[in-house]
């Protein structure tokens, strides 16, 4: 899991001479190493704690709280990677959940990584508020501690993710000398404005601050466009393209090999799986200090005992947009149609019938549920028969919910995010997880959940996933 932050030193695998070589064996080495040496914090399958209870594990998000003040990435550089770069202007979705955000941040390392440029994750300067129409200059809030000081902190995306510094290899907002980050800002809000006409072969030159051309490719807010074009079939390429891409994502020769030499024969979903696999373990997704601080805080406020099954159960807003139709044919099968159902949501005793036989043998004695809709799922479990033995939890905090508002005030924006994080984290680390596709959150956790059996290229794996309705298709991380 990408979500636990106990130190793993993973596995070497033991080279052995691929059909296929990449990009000579002391680049590969070098970049493996580098990604290697940057995720002494990439994150154990959650699986593997025997704590009783998750509150209790100490080094959930690490040992260290320091709050040392981090550089944004605006300074110039002298490294000849940034002649090229992919440059992500994160904010442009920021109004949107956490979820969504974490997908498509996702997708930029993969689409960075696919096209061999330095990932820059645009960010507003941290003293500048006059372009942020979020107060504190990040939609996640303001952390504890420090919440008239917001300079303290990164700003955007980064007040959350700890950006891996293989992923920027030292490149900073290009051009500074040129362009600000008002221009390459408003650029990315046109890319996405237009994305349907946008293509990842769009670039702008700009020159250095050292006199050097640098390419600048700009994207905004959702990325998933650019691999559903039809013009750019990234779904296929990713996975059937000579793989010496994951090489950026700290694959070895040998690991690049083997999947060169079974691209054509294992399904897109089982490749998919490789690809979850290397990004769980360099990283991607590693949370700042101060997220790990007041997550443990705020896990610590309430005892799950393990082992425990953890259910996902999304509403609100998804109930008319893509779990609709899933909705519709549950309750058709059941002998209604659309004007007869009894609710417009799949009841929480059919996410049940997915652990029925733990149920039935006794051994379901914990759940968690994290849910958009905590007072509808107390009143179906009151009416639940034979689940007497069953301790439900859910999150304590009752208004939380995965979405984030820009109107919430900068402290209440920040509880919430540290709510959310929360949740993800027990779901990541469950036993058993049931949830769907359907939802961010669900395909975060998917991707969080994968990893190498015994750090073997080739047995990517999920702990114990459970789809409780939906397509069973994972599709390209992120997505």
């Amino acid at each position: 899991s990408w979500l636990c932050t106990t130190i793993y030193l993973f596995s070497s695998v033991v080279p052995t001479t691929p059909s296929h070589e990449f990009g000579g064996k002391t680049k590969v080495d070098e970049i493996h190493n580098m990604v290697l040496s940057d995720t002494n914090r990439t994150l154990q399958q959650g699986t593997d704690m025997d704590s009783k209870s998750i509150a209790s594990h100490s080094a959930l998000f690490g040992e260290s709280s320091s709050l040392e003040k981090q550089e944004a990435p605006f300074q110039p550089h002298d490294n000849e990677e940034c002649s090229s770069i992919f440059l992500y202007v994160s904010d442009v979705i920021g109004q949107y959940g956490l979820g969504y955000q974490l997908n498509n941040y996702i997708l930029a390392v993969l689409l960075a990584s696919y096209l061999s440029r330095p990932l820059v994750v645009l960010d507003l300067p941290i003293d500048d508020e006059s372009h942020s129409k979020f107060s504190s200059n990040s939609q996640f809030g303001c952390p504890l501690g420090n919440p008239n000081n917001t300079t303290f902190f990164q700003s955007g995306l980064g007040r959350v993710i700890d950006y891996p510094a293989w992923l920027n290899k030292g490149c900073g907002m290009p051009c500074i000398g040129e362009y600000n980050y008002s221009f390459w800002h408003s650029v990315g809000q046109s890319k996405e404005s237009r994305r349907n006409e946008v293509s990842p072969d769009t670039e702008y030159w700009c020159m250095d601050e050292d006199g050097r051309n640098v390419s600048v490719l700009v994207i905004g807010g959702d990325l998933r466009h650019l691999l559903m074009s039809p013009e750019y079939n990234m779904f296929e390429n990713l996975a059937r393209k000579s793989p010496d891409w994951v090489f950026r994502i700290g694959a070895t020769q040998h690991e690049a090999g083997w999947l060169a030499n079974h691209s054509q024969s294992l399904s897109l979903d089982a490749i998919y799986d490789q690809i979850s696999a290397l990004l769980s373990r360099a990283g991607v997704i590693t949370f700042q200090p101060w997220i790990k601080r007041d997550v443990h805080s705020f896990i610590s406020r309430f005892d799950l005992p393990k082992p425990y099954v953890a259910f996902h159960v999304r509403r609100g807003d998804k109930l008319i947009a893509e779990a609709k139709y899933w909705v519709d044919k549950y309750w058709e099968k059941q002998g209604y149609n659309e004007t007869t159902q009894p609710s417009n949501y799949i009841p929480f005793s059919h996410y049940l019938k997915q652990v029925q036989n733990e149920q039935e043998s006794g051994v379901l004695t914990n759940v968690y549920i994290a849910t958009d809709d905590q007072e509808t799922i107390k009143r179906e479990i009151d009416e639940l028969l034979g689940f007497s033995n069953v301790s439900f939890h859910m999150n304590p905090d009752a208004s939380s919910t995965i979405h984030l508002q820009s109107d919430m005030e900068c402290s209440k924006r920040y509880n919430r995010t540290i709510s959310a994080i929360a949740d993800l984290t027990i779901l990541s680390q469950s036993d058993i997880f049931v949830g769907e596709y359907n939802s961010n959150w669900g395909r975060v956790v998917h991707t969080a959940r994968t990893s190498f059996v015994d750090g073997e290229i080739g047995t990517a794996k999920q702990s114990d996933i459970r789809i409780a309705f939906g397509g069973e298709s994972r599709g390209i991380p992120g997505t």
